[in-house]
């Protein structure tokens, strides 16, 4: 009974023992199999990883370069910028220069003007003042020659009706006459035997008194290019020596 016992307890171990060696074996199949998963994955992994590395790189070089065109796009432009803003301080510069010059001339040219027109204005100022001296010698002349001028009809006449006077008192009366319009002095008048004075003559003298002379000259016929020269020839025409 003991024995039976025994070999119950030694199958059942056995079995217990084929149990665990079928487990063990499943065990190993299932290790075997979680590490060709894990080769698996890490294999995945790894190629993942690469891929993964393989991708950066690709970006850092993209990056890189977009990088790299973008620097030399911005120093391009920056280039084309300083040489546009060159040329245009250049044209700028240029234009300033010429509308420098060209104010430059325009002030030399007014300074010109201004220094011709003063000249100008000195020389008028000269002349006017030359022709006002002309002409104030002239009107003198004139005022000094018109008290010396006696129209010769005039004095005729005073003449014949002197010399046809019969009566004494009339040819003294002739006589005062003459003697107011040739301006007598009183030696003159004493000689001429009419020093009391004219008495009531007066408005005959003051009737047959000499009217203003006529001119000398045609005006179409005065020289001068301008009518400041005509003026002044026609003035020291009139102010010429008259015959009685």
């Amino acid at each position: 009974e003991s024995y039976a016992k025994v070999l119950s307890e030694r199958d059942a171990a056995k079995a217990e023992a084929r149990d665990l060696l079928h487990q063990l074996e499943a065990t190993r199949a299932d290790l075997e199999l979680a590490n060709t998963d894990r080769n698996r994955a890490l294999m995945a992994n790894e190629n993942l990883q690469r891929a993964l590395e393989d991708f950066q790189s690709e970006r850092d070089a993209e990056i890189e370069l977009l990088t790299e065109q973008r620097t030399s796009a911005e120093e391009a432009i920056a280039a084309a910028h300083a040489t546009t803003l060159e040329a245009l301080r250049e044209s700028h510069a240029a234009e300033l220069r010429d509308v420098q010059f060209a104010a430059d001339r325009s002030i030399k040219s007014t300074l010109a003007e201004m220094d011709k027109l003063e000249s100008t204005l000195q020389e008028c100022r000269k002349d006017n003042l030359n022709l006002r001296r002309a002409l104030d010698e002239a009107i003198a002349r004139l005022g000094r020659s018109q008290e010396d001028v006696v129209d010769r009809s005039i004095i005729k006449n005073i003449i014949l009706d002197w010399h046809m006077k019969k009566e004494r008192k009339a040819k003294r009366d002739v006589m005062i006459v003459l003697g107011s319009i040739l301006h007598f002095t009183e030696d003159e008048k004493q000689k001429a035997l009419i020093a009391e004075g004219p008495g009531t003559f007066d408005k005959v003298v003051s009737a047959v008194a000499a009217p203003l002379p006529r001119a000398k000259l045609n005006v179409d016929k005065i020289e001068g290019d301008t009518v400041r020269d005509k003026w002044v020839n026609f003035l020291l025409a009139e102010t010429g020596d008259d015959e009685i």
